[in-house]
């Protein structure tokens, strides 16, 4: 099989983003597992969590500024030493304290690398839109393996040696990815300090100055609250039902497979469905699925849901991230990447705990009956983007 250049630098990345995502498949289970089990509540669980976005939702303007001026191999590689540092410190030192101050750290250098990963890949020379999709999918589906293996790892880890361990062992695999990362045709554009554009200004003042842009980030958004609404609940729900952390892991790999399953057939999909089309469908798929989850009463029914989430969500994430690359002119991709990165983040740093308050109070029912109301929203202000842009012959 032939391969061209494109597709050869998108696997290199691809076998350095599994080891370093890692750190938000793993790291994120166990954080909120330590704060259950350690006399914490729902919502200590929920401020854990969220704490992995609180500097991307801060600082994702400045990262691509960062991406724009040093180039995307740089910040992948100053990213991955930034996770390391941050997984090192819970696994000498186990305290609540560590474990929120690896997701801060661990937060940062993991949105700094995939947004560094997303630009460089979206920069590359294509053929038609749709291969760009294509590509930008099979990077998401590399994540999407290390999405199924870190979860359950992570929690074998922590029921049989421990938190500490379980950091220790992520801290093992990020570093292995840096090792990789040098040893690879690694896609990067190495440019020159002041390529960057004009200033931030200019990009959030194209977006929110654009209805057709901001529907856009707005999805974006959204897809944020959906995937955050199944990560945190899952290990809750799977607390509050007596669920081991390897069944949670298992649950949350079942997702994970889902979104890997779509993501093979991606390029075949986006050459036959316009982004806006693919979108409406997927978010009709996971309001389904939400409204179902209350009902999934066993480990079983939670995963086939799951997985049904991970095929909706799998599809979703590359098409939103192809309209957001193609609405910013080149110079200035990291910042309008950095700019969805920062709306997205903010969702996940706000929501976690809202649902951990809510869960809390009320139960988990009402949390999916507002997350699935969310994702029915968005899939028909999808049919309306699809809409726009068919009526003006153009996808913007």
């Amino acid at each position: 099989m032939n391969l061209s250049r494109n597709q050869i630098q998108v696997l290199s990345l691809i076998s350095v983003s599994m080891l370093a995502h890692i750190t938000m498949g793993g790291g994120r289970v166990a954080a909120s597992l330590f704060m259950l089990k350690h006399g914490g509540s729902e919502t200590m669980a929920g401020i854990a969590y969220s704490g992995y976005c609180l500097l991307p939702a801060l600082l994702s303007l400045l990262m691509g500024k960062w991406i724009d001026r040093a180039g995307t191999r740089r910040v992948m590689r100053t990213s991955q030493a930034i996770m390391v540092a941050g997984l090192i410190l819970p696994a000498l030192w186990e305290s609540t304290a560590s474990v929120l101050a690896s997701a801060l750290v661990c937060g940062f250098g993991f949105a700094s690398y995939m947004l560094a990963a997303n630009v460089s890949v979206s920069m590359m020379p294509v053929a038609h839109d749709g291969e760009r999709v294509g590509m930008l999918g099979w990077l998401a589906m590399g994540n999407s393996v290390a999405a199924v293996g870190g979860p359950t790892l992570t929690g074998f880890m922590i029921d049989h040696g421990g938190f500490g361990a379980a950091y220790a062992l992520m801290a093992g695999i990020v570093l292995l990815s840096l090792g990789v990362s040098f040893s690879v045709d690694v896609p990067g554009g190495d440019v020159r300090p002041g390529r960057a554009g004009s200033g931030s200004s200019s990009v959030v003042k194209t977006v929110f100055g654009n209805p057709r842009i901001l529907r856009i980030y707005l999805l974006a958004m959204c897809s944020s609250m959906l995937y955050d609404g199944f990560s945190f609940m899952t290990p809750v729900l799977g607390h509050e039902r007596g669920f081991s952390a390897t069944a949670i892991g298992l649950i949350m790999s079942a997702f994970a497979i889902g979104t890997f399953a779509v993501r093979i057939f991606l390029p075949w999909l986006s050459r036959r469905m316009p982004e806006w089309r693919t979108l409406t469908l997927t978010f009709g798929v996971a309001s389904a699925a939400f409204l179902l989850l209350p009902l999934a009463h066993a480990g079983w029914m939670h995963a086939a849901l799951g997985f049904v989430f991970g095929l909706s969500m799998g599809a979703g994430g590359p098409n939103i991230m192809s309209l957001v690359y193609r609405a910013m002119p080149p110079e200035q991709a990291g910042e309008g990447a950095g700019l969805r990165s920062m709306m997205g983040n903010s969702v996940g740093l706000t929501a976690p705990s809202a649902y951990g308050a809510i869960s809390g109070l009320f139960g988990a029912t009402p949390v999916f009956l507002c997350v699935g109301l969310v994702a029915g929203i968005a899939s028909w202000q999808s049919d309306r983007g699809f809409r726009f842009a068919r009526k003006a012959a153009t996808i913007v």
